[in-house]
């Protein structure tokens, strides 16, 4: 593989294990707020209106960051029961298809990113963050699947990628 795709390669494998680090650090703060108002009101105490947008915020984020996780570890749902049973050069054109695929619908969130934010305004109520701030997630993800995807098509077409489809050992670690 060519020096300049192994170090992307190397990048985008970063940048995944801090994208799954930082969504399992939002869950457990999602955790211990919850928890923090569930014993405040049955010890009698108020209720904690902020946990609510709080969570919604942080399951948004969790959610976003995953996206690109799944993605770059051959986590998310695929047709590997079909693909597994086509010749080897239909197995490469249908991963490529599927890459091509993938990456028309990153391709246009980012490209659309200045519009996304831009109708975004407002602050979040018992948040205190703009309204743009859900989304920014999404867009990273999003701008890291777009290398992601021509990183894996170059790869597979200069015949350094393997298109065997994972096993489902990395999907139970999730």
């Amino acid at each position: 593989k060519p020096y300049i795709l192994r170090l992307l390669d190397r990048v985008l494998d970063a940048a995944a294990t801090i994208f799954q680090t930082c969504a399992e650090v939002l869950v457990g703060i999602m955790l211990l707020i919850n928890i923090l108002n569930v014993g405040s009101r049955n010890l009698g105490g108020p209720s904690l209106l902020w946990v609510w947008p709080w969570t919604a915020t942080l399951m948004v984020w969790a959610v976003f960051l995953a996206f690109y996780v799944m993605y770059r570890r051959n986590v998310d749902i695929s047709m590997s029961f079909v693909v597994e049973r086509l010749a080897p050069v239909w197995q490469k054109a249908a991963t490529i298809l599927a890459h091509l695929c993938g990456l028309v619908v990153v391709g246009l969130i980012t490209l659309e990113a200045p519009q996304i934010l831009a109708r975004q305004v407002g602050v979040m109520e018992l948040v205190g963050l703009q309204r743009y701030a859900l989304s920014v997630p999404l867009l990273v993800s999003s701008a890291l699947l777009v290398l992601h995807f021509l990183s894996e098509i170059a790869s597979i077409l200069m015949g350094h990628a393997s298109i065997a489809p994972p096993g489902d050992d990395e999907a139970l670690l999730w």
